[in-house]
């Protein structure tokens, strides 16, 4: 292990964060513009500075070793810091060749990145997205080590170091299958508690945002079955008696599809919040600061 930084070659961080993301010596050494063997030299190097093996050369590529997972965390961070504190503050460059890591759950998936991909391919060509599932137990730790770049969710976090850009808000409508007994005479509230739901999984030690504000106007459902996926739920709704609480604007989209009804909630609450999300760290990154604009001008042109 390194005890004199000193003795650190910081150019050797990066080839370890190039291999980490890429876990392929030629695709490293592609994003870093050297030699295979430059690269797998410098590997060398900086496996005999840390003094333990960082990776395991597979049939498939370059497996990160236990050590290796342990350091990216801290490494990953402090290259972000130095490039967001040494490199440009000016615009973005969009003919350059990057890649940005994303967090969407997949209902925003689904209504975003189709048009995000049609603009970025006419406004920046060569950017590409890494889109990522939108764990709520770890975003908080991949926004904070620079793992992640930015996160689109419905979810607020009580930590400082993060910064928020809301887009939309969604007004929700309650779905459920044609003909569905408790709704022949529209739905009321009695029959909204009465009835047994399917919902999304609890996050981050939580539940969602509609658990949170239904909670607070002491409104309980019935929770039957949880899952995963937002897109999910129109089709288990269409083959079962479940009722399941979603943004209006999928109830919508989704309703002819499925063969559902959808119905206002039956009670008066605010509607949900979907934000942008990232660290302080990367408030002045030209990058990111020129694809949360994106993001943000695309999200108001799609509100009605």
């Amino acid at each position: 292990m390194i005890t004199n930084l000193r003795q650190l070659d910081l150019n050797l961080l990066l080839v370890f964060d190039a291999l980490m993301q890429e876990q392929n010596l030629s695709r490293a050494a592609l994003r870093l513009h050297m030699s295979q063997p430059t690269v797998s030299n410098a590997l060398g190097r900086l496996r005999q500075q840390i003094g333990e093996p960082l990776f395991q050369r597979t049939a498939r590529g370059m497996l990160p070793t236990a050590q290796a997972h342990l350091l990216y965390g801290p490494i990953r961070q402090a290259i972000e810091i130095l490039r967001v504190g040494l490199g440009p503050q000016d615009a973005f460059d969009t003919s350059a060749d990057v890649s940005f890591r994303v967090s969407m759950n997949d209902y925003a998936s689904a209504s975003l990145l189709p048009p995000l991909l049609a603009r970025l391919k006419s406004v920046a060509p060569l950017v590409r997205l890494s889109v990522q599932n939108d764990d709520a137990d770890t975003l908080q730790k991949r926004l904070a080590t620079a793992a992640l770049d930015l996160a689109v969710d419905y979810l607020h976090f009580d930590d400082e170091d993060l910064r928020y850009q809301p887009l939309r808000e969604e007004q929700l409508a309650v779905i459920a299958r044609k003909s569905h007994p408790a709704c022949k005479k529209g739905l009321t509230l009695a029959a909204y508690q009465a009835c047994h739901h399917v919902s999304i999984q609890p996050r981050a030690g939580r539940g969602s945002p509609l658990e949170i504000v239904l909670g607070s106007a002491k409104v309980r459902r019935q929770i039957q079955l949880h899952v995963s996926h937002y897109l999910a739920i129109p089709a288990i709704v269409a083959q079962s008696d479940l009722l399941g609480t979603v943004p209006q604007r999928m109830a919508v989209e989704l309703g002819h599809a499925f063969n559902i009804d959808a119905f206002p909630l039956p009670l008066e609450m605010p509607p949900v919040q979907m934000s942008l999300i990232w660290h302080r760290n990367q408030d002045a990154a030209p990058g990111l600061r020129w694809l949360r604009g994106q993001i943000a001008d695309l999200a108001s042109e799609m509100l009605p």
